[in-house]
């Protein structure tokens, strides 16, 4: 009767994760899929966040120091007078593996041009070696906490998220979902005087 009871709560605990976790990735899917027009303004352009926030955010990202595959700590301030993509993704995140091989594109692209792409993944770091062999980047990796950011201002809300900061150190643009090449290659241009 015991081991009923035990069997019974342990069904219905993995059936409420199941549930959770479903919901939680059909709310991810679904997001990172609508046209960017519909998602909502501050979710797409840095330009709607006021700009303390948005000079906070720049700053927390740029005080960011994480490891990099092979376990080398990297301080995304050596980045600092470059144009920075920075784009938060995980393996098992497949709108952030649809937009991976534009980004790598546009690093080789405009590497010249003083713009530097990073990956930071919010997975285990065998996940993100097992990938890498499979799908090669342009563009540094680096792995992020997946308990949340290590400094405040910087808030990661959904996968993928990509912000541009400009030579400045400005937050020029942040987006939430997938990100084309289309929409972002215009900011490249601008940012890059081209």
């Amino acid at each position: 009767m015991k081991q009923q009871h035990a069997l019974a709560l342990a069904l219905g605990a993995a059936l409420a994760t199941l549930t959770t976790v479903g919901w939680l990735g059909y709310r991810l899917f679904v997001q990172t899929r609508l046209p960017a027009g519909s998602l909502p303004p501050g979710l797409i352009s840095a330009q709607q966040l006021p700009p303390e926030q948005r000079q906070a955010t720049a700053a927390a990202l740029m005080g960011l120091t994480l490891r990099d595959l092979d376990g080398h700590p990297q301080a995304m301030a050596q980045w600092r007078g470059k144009v920075l993509v920075v784009n938060y993704w995980a393996s098992w995140c497949a709108p952030c593996i649809e937009e991976m091989p534009a980004f790598s594109r546009l690093q080789i692209r405009y590497a010249a041009q003083g713009v530097q792409f990073v990956g930071i993944g919010i997975d285990e770091l065998a996940n993100m070696r097992a990938f890498v062999n499979r799908t090669p980047v342009a563009y540094p990796l680096l792995v992020g906490d997946a308990a949340g950011p290590q400094q405040p201002g910087l808030q990661v809300r959904g996968l993928p998220y990509t912000l541009v900061i400009d030579r400045d150190g400005r937050l020029e643009e942040s987006r939430l979902g997938r990100l084309d090449e289309v929409t972002l290659e215009p900011i490249l241009r601008r940012l890059t005087g081209q």
